[in-house]
């Protein structure tokens, strides 16, 4: 699969100054692509993370 497959993403942001830098990376890999997406705050990430992303494919 590829990014042409990518039907819906979630972001879980540990802080909500990374919105701005999370928003410009799906736009550099989905370019001109609109799929749902949702960008959520949750603060109880591993402190090792800035970012976890979930990704639905469908071939």
């Amino acid at each position: 699969m590829t990014t042409e497959n990518i039907v819906r993403l979630t972001s879980y942001l540990r802080d909500p100054a990374f919105a701005e830098a999370n928003a410009l990376a799906r736009t550099q890999a989905l370019g001109e692509r609109r799929i749902p997406t949702t960008a959520i705050v949750v603060q109880t990430l591993s402190t090792d993370w800035l970012v976890e992303i979930e990704i639905v494919a469908a071939a």
